[in-house]
């Protein structure tokens, strides 16, 4: 069985600043379970997008009770994302697969950002994630409720972490401006 989950947003803030918050927000304190995440290729497609490829070191966060596949008993799972920015287009695109224990648990999402149809200045965030759990029996199937859930929550986790990182970098600016203005 796939377990399927959608989540959308509007940012109020243009596509340049929501994607260039999403490839600085890793690792941050606000999601202590990304231990660890490092760009390992960038480079221009034929067609003229900046392409960015990243593996992250994820914690894993499913109970012990789930973990009794030997190859669940780790403390991390590899996540692999890449990312393509058209500025023509003003289009943002995300996919994001696991690497680590992939015979038996596939999770992806796939992510777009574009400007909103009402305010191009705005951000319309659109996503689907997927998780299908192999060969595990019925501990697969709690494995894919507990997922479901995970998934959702985290997809909500991430949009309040994008705003949470474009309001503190707001705030910075506005505040180096006002001191560079006031002490000019």
């Amino acid at each position: 069985m796939t377990v399927t989950i959608t989540a959308e947003h509007v940012y109020k803030e243009p596509v340049e600043v929501v994607a260039a918050t999403h490839l600085s927000k890793f690792p941050n304190d606000h999601d202590p379970n990304i231990v660890l995440c490092n760009t390992i290729e960038r480079s221009k497609t034929t067609d003229g997008r900046n392409y960015t490829k990243r593996v992250a070191l994820v914690r894993n966060v499913l109970p012990s009770i789930l973990r009794r596949t030997k190859s669940l008993q780790v403390d991390h799972f590899e996540m692999e994302e890449q990312c393509w920015w058209d500025k023509k287009k003003r289009e943002f695109q995300v996919q994001c697969e696991n690497k680590s224990v992939k015979e038996w648990i596939d999770m992806k999402e796939s992510s777009v950002y574009l400007p909103h149809k009402q305010n191009a200045n705005w951000t319309q965030f659109d996503q689907v994630g997927t998780l299908t759990v192999n060969g595990l029996g019925r501990i697969g199937t709690i494995i894919e409720i507990f997922g479901q859930k995970f998934l959702s929550v985290g997809a909500q986790r991430g949009i309040k972490i994008t705003e949470a990182l474009m309001a503190e970098k707001s705030k910075r600016l506005t505040s180096f401006w006002y001191s560079e203005f006031l002490f000019a």
